[in-house]
């Protein structure tokens, strides 16, 4: 299989939470990762994830002048562009992006086998983003998330996307609320496969409005790649995702394994800092209070 991650730096840590889950279920696949500044030290401690399985890392580095005009902002940067060169980095019939801020849960050979030989991707669907008039796409044509997306790399070639969605892009720009995923719908307007959400449970799902769905209420009880969309991450301390707690299990199989929760502390209140220490410490505290008490 040909799996692909598109990121920088700042995504370390988690790209190596989502390649150790990704390792942990599957086997037998090409990994990519496209980058433009991930030093040799960073890939050491990545290649350590691959060490003794059946499956290989590929470290791509990626030339920014072609989108050094493209919009990016704190929470967008340049990296989420790097998707758009895929079909020009693998000379096979179909690669499965991926996100680096997911989790897979489970084997994805069923979902890589999709067959998408009529249509450009395969992904899931995006609810509550209804813009396609703004975006000059069909009025019946579906958003889809492209945080997880089976390609059709014969279809992207022929069809130009590279070129269109920066095309796209660069007419709009202040225009367009996730410039690359808007950029990807408006290319291939409803010309793609509507995979099951367990495929890339992405949070939105889990607002009540579309949690009761049936195939959501699948997705959610069994899910194969959980994706941590939104702003609030499971590595910030307040985050209440429900599957939180699977990016700290494989983060602690990492070469990153003793990070803490992000935020300062004054954001986090008195009752979650007392839930960050230890119960050994706490105890010990608390004699030594006791002692000051009866002095």
């Amino acid at each position: 299989m040909n799996i692909v991650f598109a990121t920088d730096k700042g995504y370390l840590q988690h790209l190596a939470v989502a390649l150790a889950s990704l390792l942990e279920n599957n086997s037998r696949m090409n990994i990519y990762i496209i980058n433009s500044d991930i030093s040799d030290a960073d890939w050491k401690k990545l290649g350590k994830l691959v060490a003794g399985k059946d499956s290989k890392l590929i470290d791509i580095k990626i030339d920014e002048r072609q989108i050094e005009n493209l919009v990016t902002h704190s929470y967008f940067t340049k990296a989420m562009y790097y998707r758009l060169f895929i079909p020009e980095i693998i000379v096979g019939e179909r690669a499965l992006y991926l996100d680096a801020d997911i989790v897979v849960n489970g084997q994805i050979d069923d979902l890589y086998k999709t067959d998408i030989s009529n249509t450009f991707i395969a992904a899931v669907h995006n609810p509550g983003i209804n813009n396609n008039n703004e975006l000059g796409m069909e009025s019946s044509a579906k958003y889809f998330n492209s945080g997880v997306m089976l390609l059709n790399l014969q279809y992207w070639r022929a069809g130009n996307v590279k070129e269109k969605v920066i095309e796209f892009i660069c007419g709009r720009k202040g225009m367009v609320q996730f410039p690359d995923q808007d950029g990807l719908n408006y290319v291939i307007n409803g010309n793609w496969l509507e995979l099951h959400p367990r495929y890339n449970l992405h949070t939105v799902l889990l607002c009540a409005e579309y949690a009761s769905t049936t195939q959501v209420k699948e997705a959610i009880d069994n899910p194969v790649i959980i994706h941590y969309t939104g702003s609030s991450k499971p590595w910030h301390f307040a985050d209440n995702h429900p599957y939180k707690h699977l990016y700290w299990k494989y983060l602690r199989i990492t070469p990153y394994k003793f990070v803490i929760p992000s935020k300062p502390l004054g954001l986090l209140g008195l009752n979650n800092l007392k839930r960050m220490i230890p119960k050994p410490v706490k105890d010990g505290l608390k004699k030594i209070l006791r002692r000051k008490k009866i002095k």
